[in-house]
């Protein structure tokens, strides 16, 4: 003869099951919290002689007892000494610093450095980071106007002081440490700049004033680039009469 559960009694063996099975995954976890660890690995596939950067890896664990790098600050900017597949751990042996950089290394295809001084007033050097994209633009008797567009963060100076060079990469010499400079000390961008955009800026006038218009990060991989071009309502016209030369403003 079968026999009849009630209610109460399916519902008592069904917390049965699920406390079980939630006993199980606990001590599933626990057992793998004592025996695993935290370590950043590869995301993709990458071949020896890769500069390590922060999208290259993700969150993953590995066994305890093997001392695989979970501090990101020891990876980045180190290069890979073998070829790492997908959710590789890395060990410190697999790492090495990159040869020293020099400066006339880091200067981008069909660009040249610069050094500009921006106003006090402007986008803070410490936070921004080499390779950071921006604009030029100047504020003078002439008016508004942009003498660089797309140019690209090198190295940070400060006046009597130069940065330390870090010999993994000559990017981490662009920010000096704050601590040991004087708040109102003057600082000096090195830029990478178009050609043509060397005479514009050097002919900016000691009482104009210099300002840095930052882009987000990311346009070099692809990403739209904001233009802060407006459209041309002035032009400027110059007028010779024998040997006098004069400029005008003629409104288009």
């Amino acid at each position: 003869m079968r026999r009849k559960h009630t209610g109460s009694t399916i519902v008592a063996m069904a917390m049965f099951l699920v406390s079980g099975v939630l006993v199980s995954v606990l001590g599933i976890r626990q057992a793998e919290s004592y025996t695993t660890q935290e370590a950043w690995g590869m995301r993709g596939d990458w071949p020896a002689g890769v500069l390590v950067k922060p999208e290259m890896l993700r969150k993953i664990r590995v066994d305890a007892e093997v001392p695989y790098m979970s501090d990101l600050h020891q990876l980045l900017g180190k290069l890979l000494v073998k070829d790492k597949r997908d959710g590789d751990a890395l060990l410190q042996t697999e790492l090495t610093v990159p040869p020293r950089s020099w400066l006339a290394q880091q200067v981008p295809e069909s660009k040249v450095l610069y050094t500009l001084t921006p106003h006090r007033s402007a986008i803070p050097h410490t936070q921004m980071r080499n390779g950071d994209s921006f604009d030029v633009v100047v504020t003078g008797r002439k008016g508004v106007r942009t003498v660089a567009s797309n140019a690209q963060l090198i190295g940070v100076l400060s006046e009597g002081r130069q940065a330390p060079v870090n010999k993994a990469n000559l990017g981490s010499l662009v920010l000096p440490n704050r601590d040991n400079i004087k708040p109102m000390s003057k600082k000096h961008l090195v830029i990478a700049v178009a050609p043509e955009e060397v005479y514009p800026l050097a002919s900016i006038d000691s009482k104009d004033k210099v300002s840095i218009v930052l882009h987000r990060a990311g346009i070099s991989d692809g990403g739209v680039r904001a233009s802060i071009r407006p459209e041309p309502r002035q032009r400027y016209v110059e007028l010779v009469s024998g040997v006098n030369r004069r400029e005008v403003v003629v409104d288009l």
